[in-house]
């Protein structure tokens, strides 16, 4: 009996070990998921019917979406800054999945940070952003 007791705690500690191997790595990432066009908070073209690209800043949990929204052969990057980073930064969030995928940019802010953004046009592969929308203003 025992033995029995040992091993089923050996496979429920090795079941644990191998949930928090799993889900720890994602947590840490970016994801995306397929979603389809979407106007979102900010535009890389406001002035500009339909939207490009998008952005949107979600307060619970911190994240921040970015969605591609035409096949146009260009990567949708969020620009933002962090009123809890300091000076001199320049964080940049890029969507290069394609057309009507949908990046989550996971942040873990303090209540009440705030955090400027736009949404811009670039190349992924070279990193030069040369269209961007207005930017917004928001706080976790």
């Amino acid at each position: 009996m025992t033995r029995k007791i040992v091993i089923r705690t050996a496979a429920a500690v090795a079941a644990a070990f191998a949930t928090i191997a799993i889900a720890s790595p994602a947590q840490a990432a970016d994801t995306w998921t397929k979603t389809g066009p979407h106007a979102g908070d900010v535009c890389t073209y406001p002035m500009k019917t339909g939207c490009d690209g998008s952005a949107s800043f979600v307060h619970d949990g911190e994240h921040l979406y970015v969605w591609d929204n035409v096949a146009d052969g260009n990567s949708v990057v969020a620009e933002y800054w962090r009123e809890d980073v300091g000076i001199g930064q320049r964080n940049l969030a890029w969507n290069h999945y394609g057309a009507g995928t949908r990046l989550d940019h996971n942040m873990n802010m303090a209540e009440g940070v705030g955090i400027r953004y736009r949404v811009c046009l670039g190349d992924y592969g070279t990193g030069k952003i040369w269209a961007c929308g207005d930017l917004k203003v928001e706080y976790a």
